[in-house]
């Protein structure tokens, strides 16, 4: 039973962690609502709107969406219970980017060490890339956690095959399956790793291991099955907007993880490759089935199947098939990463620059988050509330909007009780053809869209707008624009 003085022992023996855990939760929570609403964001709330039935929210992610349905359900409730607004939407990616940071803590004292642990939860916390995702009304950090509680089962099940850790291990690879669709690669990656382990194990013990192998597929399945149709229509689909794969493209990506300043990828270049220099300096197992007693090699096995299997397989498929080569896509790398830098930390004998070292890089890391980038001050996503915002507060007359992301801009005008005439149009030039062509439509508007090439027109279509109308208004925001235009 937990106590009030075991709970208070527990913080004072993890005051590091403690420390680490209520950072992380301020870095999060910090100016939460500073950035406005984005696209991916606005299909959360839309997808899982309160009013939903159960049906409809799955008809809506058939639709719309690249995700398991698990999340939508869970948004869906707590819309239901506090409201569909921006801080209700990003919270639980702050609950579960701590949740992650937790999880990487128990790896890395799983895999390696108390001190492992600690440096990759800090570095976890630092994350510029994992922030970002934490306050985020998106997936990313509910997949994270699933993927980190499923590696954390894993492990220890590798390590001792019990039936009690065989079924943790199943149900939270089944959980992670129901976060995020990429999460097949992950689980196929621990597949292929008990395979290989099931070759190092006696003969007389692999039949016995096969069969905890074939409970664990079961019962993964199983978590598969509801999600099955929607992994199928997500097979079919092609992304055309995604970049192209080129080598520019995944060091580009490779910045976005861990940091575009030059010193912070000088300082994670050496320590990873101290990381692999001392694995490469390892003596000789006398047989592959001792690595379990390797801390160093084991780490390295699991870190080494965990990164190039989805790294192999999303540069394939980049390669000969629809580019996927988004920096999202590629969070379920960050943590084996960052473990084989804490990894790489704790292998460093000399504590006066292990800790000087460290210190230079959290230093790097903070200056990077709050001075270079700006993180907490910067415009960092489409600003759609802020162009919203000025047509609600100059728009005594109810001028009708106009926009071709109707879907996105309406959860702003048709909020909180306020009712905005919001018509789909695919331009300004189309809307000056149509009053053109029919005069009736020549009365004050606004236009509000994503950018700037939606208002050019040519100096035909101009001279007519400004024939009959003055431009009142404007707004040019990041990744959104407004004008009012107002009839002469």
């Amino acid at each position: 039973m937990i106590t009030i003085k075991k709970t208070i022992n527990l913080l004072i023996e993890n005051k590091a962690l403690t420390v680490i855990l209520l950072l992380a939760i301020i870095l999060r929570l910090f100016r939460i609502d500073y950035q406005s609403l984005w696209m991916d964001e606005i299909y959360t709330l839309n997808v899982a709107n309160p009013d939903h039935s159960f049906l409809q929210i799955i008809s809506e992610v058939n639709l719309r969406e690249s995700y398991p349905y698990l999340y939508f359900y869970i948004m869906n409730a707590l819309f239901i219970l506090f409201g569909d607004t921006s801080i209700v939407v990003r919270i639980p990616s702050v609950i579960f980017g701590v949740l992650a940071i937790w999880m990487i803590y128990r790896i890395g004292k799983e895999l390696y060490s108390k001190n492992a642990g600690l440096i990759a939860a800090i570095l976890l916390t630092l994350n510029q890339y994992v922030i970002y995702h934490s306050q985020d009304g998106r997936a990313y950090t509910f997949y994270l956690f699933g993927l980190l509680l499923s590696y954390y089962y894993f492990i220890k099940f590798i390590k001792e095959d019990s039936r009690k850790n065989m079924y943790l291990y199943a149900i939270s690879a089944g959980f992670l399956l129901n976060t995020n669709f990429f999460s097949v690669l992950n689980v196929l990656s621990q597949g292929f790793f008990m395979v290989f382990v099931l070759m190092t194990l006696d003969k007389s013990n692999q039949k016995a291991y096969f069969k905890k192998m074939l409970v664990i597929v079961g019962i993964v399945f199983l978590f598969f099955i509801p999600n099955a149709y929607k992994f199928y229509l997500l097979t079919k689909l092609k992304v055309p907007w995604i970049p192209q794969a080129s080598n520019e493209a995944l060091i580009d990506i490779l910045k976005e993880i861990i940091g575009s300043s030059i010193y912070l990828i000088f300082i994670f270049s050496i320590l990873f490759t101290f990381f692999i220099i001392k694995v490469f300096s390892q003596k000789q197992l006398k047989n592959v089935k001792d690595f379990l007693s390797d801390k160093l090699i084991f780490s390295y096995l699991i870190i080494f199947s965990w990164i190039t299997f989805v790294l192999l397989v999303i540069i394939v498929k980049s390669y000969t098939g629809s580019s996927i080569y988004l920096s999202r896509y590629f969070i379920s790398v960050v943590p084996p990463f960052l473990l084989a830098i804490s990894i790489a930390f704790v292998q460093m004998k000399n504590l006066m620059v292990r800790y000087s070292f460290l210190s230079l890089l959290l230093f790097f890391l903070i200056f990077d988050l709050v001075v270079v980038k700006r993180y907490y001050s910067t415009p960092l996503k489409a600003q759609f509330r802020e162009a919203s915002d000025m047509v609600k507060f100059y728009n005594p007359n109810k001028d009708k909007v106009y926009t071709s992301l109707k879907y996105w801009y309406s959860y702003f005008f048709n909020k909180h009780g306020q009712k905005v005439e919001v018509v789909d149009m695919p331009n300004l030039t189309v809307l000056v053809k149509e009053m053109q062509s029919n005069p009736a439509l020549l009365e004050s508007f606004w236009i509000v869209d994503g950018y700037q090439d939606v208002v050019k027109l040519s100096d035909e279509d101009q001279q007519f707008l400004d024939t009959h109308f003055r431009l009142q208004e404007t707004y040019d925001g990041l990744g959104a624009i407004a004008r009012h235009y107002i009839k002469k």
